[in-house]
């Protein structure tokens, strides 16, 4: 009794000589863990909870295509392309250019939860949950756990992942962003001393591979700001190695995203929507959120169609601002940076890219926006947000670090503190309008998603091939065309057999020639068979609809819509890319197992060594 008493004086008396560790905000994992989840659940919490969805100018588009890709996927395109029911019925191949990503995962959800509402809830949800784990993912190989998270907080709140989905209704842009994470978080965590770093090389493939499928236009902007971000990282590693990594990583996985990236980039001059979108000014295209928020009430251009509310651009404009703040702090101590940081130049390479993105959203790029004519298709400047979000999120990281260094130097941070300050008048402005514009949003009520469906299903002409070659080809007023779905030129008996999305199979009889019209656009893959034999497609010289002729009799008819050779190449290259995938990713978790197991005996023998044997 009197020995386990002295014990426990003695270990109260130890306890007492330990000093009792301060606590941090954000120190622990688990701390993050539910800080990150929290906010995450904060900003979904409307969509996952609501009755419905968000309404705003796009949604009724977005539903009517998810619906329609499901539907299209059921009736037996595995890689949907062609929508039958647009442009009051001529078919629109509008699958073949919008990223499918988004749309798999709602056919996935439905086979799942039974319920389109909840299926398109989680197709929002999922995305926005997947921009925080990959966000934190990158902006932690950047800096310390706690810096990260705080840094998190502002991407959470900011206008790309939350935001934007309450404006457009559809998490493309978001999805994109997600992967936009994971590809510069592969890009930044290569490893020069490694003769091949797989963890590198898989991680920058897949993640632009699911960029390019989630979000055509973030991957083009991607391509397009990899070359300065290419030779700025050059300088840190200085390594041929790095060379081949990057554009070989980048090659394999546009080559997995090939069945859909391939057709959509070069069958693009088929439909034409370089005229379509950039219909407006190209002022327009070129303002910033500043000018965007001014020019508000002014009905002179997309401008004041695309921004219909202030959200947007407030909330962009505060995050920009917190990163300015940053920016303060970092300038004034490069020295220290140099001395704090392993590898200082990221800094650099940080602040570089911000600020080409930003002035991308300003008046200032309308040079290069008339120069490189495909940005023009890329539409709008706010694109660019996407990419902000990343490289300012870094700098958030890099900032916080420094001032957490400066803090352990006992420097006067007086100066200092009134950043930190302002930092968190601006994170609770962010919130306070990422509430308002959340939980104060217009919400469809539920019986009217199928009628608005319904409304936009014939008139949207936002893919319309034109196959005529006629200058004035957008004046065709095919709204108001109730021609019937199948015309022929002499008296004929028609049986149909089978009508889905992309075949069509009928029996007719006639007692001479026949011309047959179909109210189909004759886009390439449109094939027509008589009987088993391939017959020649003729075009209407006006609408551009399928003609073909049949011969006197009883005759079946088969219409159907084909891959093309360009198709059917770009289905073998993402196949055989993804076995290479799964290859390199099996040598990669047989080397992880190899080392882990050299690792672990290298430890057993330095045991066996330092303990003496009796």
């Amino acid at each position: 009794m009197i020995e386990s008493t002295e014990k426990q004086e003695v270990n109260e008396i130890s306890k007492a000589d330990v000093p009792s560790k301060s606590y941090h905000f954000l120190g622990t994992r688990t701390e993050r863990v539910v800080f990150l989840t929290l906010m995450t659940l904060l900003s979904v919490a409307p969509i996952i909870f609501g009755k419905t969805i968000p309404s705003h100018a796009d949604w009724h588009i977005h539903i009517e295509h998810a619906y329609n890709f499901k539907r299209c996927f059921w009736q037996g395109q595995l890689l949907p392309r062609w929508i039958d029911v647009q442009v009051n019925g001529y078919g629109e191949p509008i699958f073949n250019y919008y990223a499918p990503l988004v749309y798999y995962l709602f056919t996935f959800l439905e086979i799942f939860f039974r319920d389109p509402i909840l299926s398109m809830k989680w197709s929002f949800v999922i995305p926005m949950v997947l921009c925080t784990v990959f966000g934190y993912i990158y902006l932690r190989r950047h800096g310390s756990a706690v810096s990260s998270a705080m840094a998190m907080a502002f991407i959470i709140f900011s206008p790309a992942i939350h935001i934007f989905i309450y404006n457009t209704n559809w998490p493309t842009s978001t999805l994109g962003l997600a992967f936009l994470f994971l590809t510069y978080y592969g890009i930044d965590s290569f490893n020069k001393n490694a003769d091949f770093d797989f963890k590198s090389f898989l991680t920058t493939s897949i993640g632009f591979a699911g960029m390019a499928l989630a979000h055509l236009a973030t991957a083009f902007l991607f391509i397009l700001l990899s070359v300065p971000y290419f030779f700025l990282s050059l300088y840190i590693y200085r390594s041929k190695k790095f060379v081949k990594s990057f554009f070989l990583s980048l090659a394999l996985g546009a080559a997995m995203a090939g069945f859909y990236l391939f057709p959509a980039c070069l069958e693009k001059n088929v439909v034409r929507t370089d005229e379509v979108l950039t219909a407006g000014p190209l002022w327009d295209y070129s303002k910033n959120f500043l000018y965007t928020y001014l020019d508000r009430h002014r009905d002179d251009g997309y401008a004041w169609a695309i921004f219909d509310h202030r959200y947007y651009e407030v909330s962009n404009a505060l995050f920009s601002l917190a990163v300015l703040f940053c920016l303060i702090p970092l300038l004034l101590n490069m020295d220290k940076v140099k001395r704090y940081f392993a590898e200082p130049f990221r800094v650099n390479i940080a602040i570089t890219m911000f600020t080409v993105c930003f002035l991308m959203m300003t008046p200032v790029s309308m040079l290069v926006w008339l120069m490189i004519k495909p940005m023009q298709t890329v539409q709008f400047p706010w694109r660019f947000t996407s990419f902000i979000l990343p490289f300012g999120a870094s700098i958030l990281v890099y900032a916080f670090d420094l001032i957490g260094k400066l803090v352990k130097e006992k420097i006067d941070m007086s100066g200092y503190k009134i950043i930190l300050y302002c930092l968190g008048c601006i994170f609770s402005m962010l919130v306070f309008v990422d509430f308002i514009n959340v939980y104060y949003w217009k919400w469809v009520p539920q019986q009217n998603l199928i009628k608005a469906g319904i409304n936009v299903l014939w008139g949207n002409e936002e893919y319309r091939p034109n196959l005529t070659g006629d200058p004035n080809w957008k004046q065709i007023d095919f709204k108001h065309d109730f021609s019937p779905t199948i015309v022929t030129s002499s008296p004929t008996d028609i049986t149909l057999v089978k009508w889905v999305s992309h075949e069509r199979i009928f029996e007719v009889f006639s007692q001479e020639d026949n011309q047959i019209r179909l109210r189909i656009f004759n886009f390439p893959g449109w094939a027509v068979y008589i009987d088993g034999n391939k017959t020649q497609i003729d075009m209407d010289p006006k609408s551009g609809s399928i003609l073909f002729k049949v011969l006197p009799g009883k005759h079946q008819v088969i219409v159907r819509f084909e891959h093309t050779p360009l198709r059917k190449a770009s289905g073998y290259i993402s196949l055989g890319a993804f076995i290479l995938y799964l290859y390199l990713l099996s040598k990669s978790i047989q080397n992880r197992k190899f080392l882990i197991r050299n690792l672990a005996e290298t430890r057993d023998e330095k045991i066996s060594t330092e303990v003496p044997t009796t």
